[in-house]
């Protein structure tokens, strides 16, 4: 979730008159309520998730938030899609499908969406998941007390976990229960692989408290309406493959590979003046808010916030692209008859993915070397690889339409 928009926040006293309807669900579960069916002053969901054999010592990699939170979601409820098991580490086949579904793993450069995150909850059957905001200037407004309401029906009625994120968490966990009366949030996450090389298999559950600030955000699930088998939910994912890449290749995203390219062959002085320019730093991770004192910077501090947006891109894009590279070998089992083609696939992808994990980070590091950075010739080399992942991507989506074609799910 992006940080709050620094204006005057507004407090309204409650929803804005077009509720959303899972709004209207919570609404209505409070009024029906007998004062025997009060919610509990606190409330731990039962844990219905897999248990991983001992010998499994790695989870992921899994650094998405999103696609953790669906995940963690649906493996503690009982509703996951399984693990694949290769030595000690486990890949989640739901993670995957997160990643696909929601747009991340193909996305031309380090960028959030938040259409993308709905679009996989709904395709996998909620059609009434919501997020809520304790900045009305972010979208529907909820007080503290309304989220507490919300995430008692979710948990308490629904049985099911809800989102709030939380900056310590910055690869997803979920909240499975509560305890006094909700003041504080009991959470449920896996490490990321980088925080535990001993073992990130073992679930965390942690406390929080002081939970509700203005740049808070709550996300519920919603009633599920239906279950797509895996093998259909893998036909979706393979379609949205197709789909964001040619969003990226052909429509209105291509310009985040260009904008990244040339970005990079300008000199320093010209990076400093188009960031100041745009408010945006192409290729770096970052949000619109971090920018927006920075405008009057100095040319130094402006140079390391640059050099500082692009220290993990490189890391995260290669690994957007092994998620896609794991799809298509998750994906063989269920066409037997076009495997070759399948493992071409992994095999390309897996190509692109090297493209930033190989070169281009290596060029510079993690945290970015600034004196490195600096040079014209590293930066030179870093625009061509921008340039070579872009050429890989389309040629991945020419080989994606042609195995739609193979399989029957072209045109649709």
């Amino acid at each position: 979730m992006s940080e709050a928009i620094k204006k005057p926040v507004r407090t309204p006293e409650s929803y804005s008159p077009k509720k959303p309807e899972i709004a209207r669900q919570i609404a209505e579960a409070i009024n029906n309520q007998s004062p025997q069916d009060a919610y509990p002053e606190s409330f731990i969901l039962e844990n219905k998730s897999t248990r991983l054999p001992p010998e499994i010592k790695h989870y992921g990699p899994a650094t998405a938030a999103t696609a953790n939170e669906f995940a963690f979601s649906l493996d503690y409820t009982g509703q996951g899609y399984g693990f694949i098991f290769d030595g000690p580490w486990c890949k989640d086949r739901s993670y995957t499908i997160a990643n696909i579904l929601s747009g991340h793993a193909m996305e031309p450069a380090p960028v959030f969406s938040k259409q993308g995150a709905d679009y996989l909850w709904k395709t996998a059957g909620f059609p009434f998941c919501h997020t809520f905001y304790a900045n009305p200037d972010k979208g529907d407004y909820m007080t503290m007390q309304e989220m507490k309401d919300a995430f008692k029906y979710a948990l308490c009625i629904l049985k099911q976990p809800v989102v709030i994120p939380y900056g310590e968490f910055f690869c997803g966990s979920i909240v499975i229960g509560y305890k006094d009366n909700g003041d504080t949030l009991v959470t449920f996450r896996y490490n990321p692989y980088f925080m535990d090389m001993e073992n990130n298999a073992k679930p965390i559950v942690e406390d929080v408290s002081d939970w509700y600030s203005n740049d808070t955000a709550l996300f519920i699930a919603g009633k599920r309406e239906n279950i797509l088998s895996i093998s259909n939910i893998y036909n979706e994912a393979l379609r949205r493959i197709r789909d964001c890449m040619h969003e990226n290749i052909r429509g209105t995203k291509q310009h985040y590979y260009n904008n990244w390219e040339s970005f990079l062959r300008m000199s320093v002085d010209e990076m400093i003046a188009e960031v100041r320019r745009t408010g945006f730093v192409p290729g770096g991770e970052h949000s619109a808010n971090d920018m927006y004192d920075r405008k009057e910077d100095d040319d130094e501090s402006m140079w390391k916030f640059i050099c500082r947006t692009h220290d993990t891109t490189w890391c995260n894009m290669a690994e957007r692209r092994f998620y896609v590279t794991n799809f298509f070998q998750q994906l063989m089992e269920f066409y037997p008859g076009v495997t070759s083609d399948m493992q071409a696939l992994a095999d390309h992808f897996w190509h692109t993915n090297t493209i930033m994990a190989d070169r281009y980070g290596h060029e510079v590091g993690d945290p970015v070397n600034i004196e490195f950075f600096k040079n014209p010739d590293v930066r030179a080399r870093m625009a061509d690889c921008v340039r070579q992942f872009k050429e890989a991507d389309a040629r991945g989506l020419e080989m994606v339409e042609k195995l739609l074609i193979c399989i029957g799910a072209l045109p649709y």
